[in-house]
């Protein structure tokens, strides 16, 4: 089993939503979870300077 991990730094250039975000990087907001700081914040949060952003798939078993 092989596993790829991708990590990329974006600076953003102003206060931008999450969802603002994602519409950017053309990630569709019902696949992805994003945390702030490790905190899960929904899509209208507001991404403050210095904050670190992590945007994981949404998995799904059973």
């Amino acid at each position: 089993m092989s596993t790829k991990s991708t990590m990329t730094e974006l600076i953003l250039e102003k206060r931008t939503a999450v969802s603002d975000l994602l519409t950017e990087l053309n990630l569709e907001s019902s696949y992805f979870a994003v945390l702030i700081d490790g905190k899960t914040v929904g899509l209208n949060h507001i991404i403050n300077e210095g904050e670190k952003v992590i945007i994981l798939p949404k998995i799904a078993g059973g």
